[in-house]
């Protein structure tokens, strides 16, 4: 049965995330791990001082209960058909210590959250919450664009830049997605002209056993590679590895709305190798 996290602020955003979720998993048996993480520091005056008889756990956790119990009743009725079982996890601890602190506890196999939260600032193309989780914790997270429809997930490109080695967990992660959702699996490879050859052959025998469109490209930046495979090629679902340390830096730069564009008009599929 897979563990799945799905983290909400009760934005519109964070619902639409939840229902992708739903969708994507739908051929799986899931326990859904349904989370909201109250701001450090939020609870300190209108929630206690409004129940002054209650305690302090009490008062925070208070309405944030009365909406995860909406919210997955609604799911519950929605999804009756899965088999699906959900649980609600509310803390108020740093974000992404939250986080990493129910994936250890729960053995969570994927998070999934929305681009952006509550803010929804439009220049933005990840809140600072997703980044976050995306450099911070070490498990699959599929992030959902603002206003993304499901469609079903049929190809899935995984692209890698020069700095990132196909190590053997990730081959493994890539296997147990082939073997759990039927992907077709692309790998593009963006490198320099002097490493191609090297790098190539090592992809290639990393993946020899495996049904993957595997693609070469020398000398083009990594972004122009998958804006151009996008437009060629019938992708569902793009994924990059976190060690891609320039694409976590291009995440935090004013540029990044113009970098990442193409590729977040899908929803992005986080790796971590250990």
């Amino acid at each position: 049965m897979k563990k799945i996290l799905l983290l909400t602020d009760f934005s519109e955003n964070a619902n639409n995330a939840i229902t992708y979720a739903m969708r994507f998993f739908e051929s799986q048996s899931c326990t859904f791990y349904v989370m909201y993480v109250h701001k450090v520091g939020g609870y300190v005056s209108d929630d206690l001082l409004m129940s002054p008889t209650h305690s302090i756990h009490d008062s925070i956790t208070e309405k944030p209960t009365k909406k995860l119990n909406t919210l997955i009743e609604k799911l519950k009725k929605d999804h009756y058909k899965q088999d699906y079982h959900f649980e609600i996890i509310i803390d108020y601890d740093v974000f992404t210590d939250a986080i990493n602190q129910a994936v250890s506890k729960f053995s969570i196999d994927f998070i999934v959250m929305g681009s952006n939260g509550a803010s929804n600032v439009k220049e933005v193309i990840f809140g600072s919450n997703t980044i976050n989780v995306i450099e911070r914790v070490k498990c699959k997270t599929i992030v959902v664009p603002n206003n993304y429809k499901f469609l079903p997930v049929t190809e899935c490109l995984v692209s890698l830049n020069k700095n990132c080695k196909l190590t053997s967990s990730i081959r493994d992660i890539i296997i147990d997605l082939l073997e759990d959702f039927n992907f077709k699996m692309h790998v593009l490879r963006v490198t320099s002209e002097k490493e191609s050859v090297q790098i190539a052959l090592e992809d290639r025998e990393r993946l020899s056993l495996l049904k993957v469109n595997y693609s070469n490209i020398e000398d083009v930046p990594v972004d122009y590679a998958v804006s151009c495979y996008l437009q060629t090629h019938p992708i569902s679902m793009t994924a990059f590895i976190a060690q891609d340390k320039s694409l976590l830096q291009r995440l935090f730069s004013h540029s990044s709305r113009k970098v990442l564009s193409s590729r977040m008009k899908l929803p992005l599929l986080v790796l971590h190798s250990p």
